[in-house]
């Protein structure tokens, strides 16, 4: 999938505790255009980023130490200056009730492991294109 060049000054998150998956999904993102692709190991580290520096996507994994990826969404949500910010899923995790949760707690886009490039990609630039304001 082509990635529209508006899109590659754009600031993403990885969130995962896996270093394997925050490295591949780094790499797929730098390998298409993407200028600014930050790394965090859970959702603490995370929200440590999210106050400092603006971001304007987060791809975030379910399962993770400290603060999961629904409780950093939750927490987003409730911030006026987080919940802005695009939030995608990663999660190895297709259980009806966790999607359900994910559903209700306003999460919009859902990326099963494993994955591939073109689908990171696809999300992504979905939840970017989201972004733009209808008048331009």
């Amino acid at each position: 999938m082509s990635v529209p060049e508006i899109f590659f000054d754009k600031k993403i998150l990885i969130v995962d505790d896996a270093n394997s998956i925050r490295m591949l999904a780094r790499s797929i993102l730098l390998d298409v255009g993407f200028k600014s692709v930050s790394q965090a190991k859970n959702g603490q580290d995370a929200l440590n980023i999210l106050k400092r520096v603006p971001i304007d996507v987060v791809i975030c994994d379910w399962n993770m130490p400290l603060m999961d990826g629904l409780e950093l969404f939750k927490i987003m949500h409730a911030d006026s200056e987080l919940k802005q910010i695009a939030f995608i899923m990663l999660t190895s995790s297709s259980e009806t009730v966790k999607v359900k949760a994910a559903i209700s707690a306003g999460i919009s886009d859902y990326i099963l492991k494993p994955f591939n490039a073109d689908t990171l990609v696809k999300h992504l630039v979905e939840s970017l294109q989201k972004q733009i304001p209808e008048s331009l």
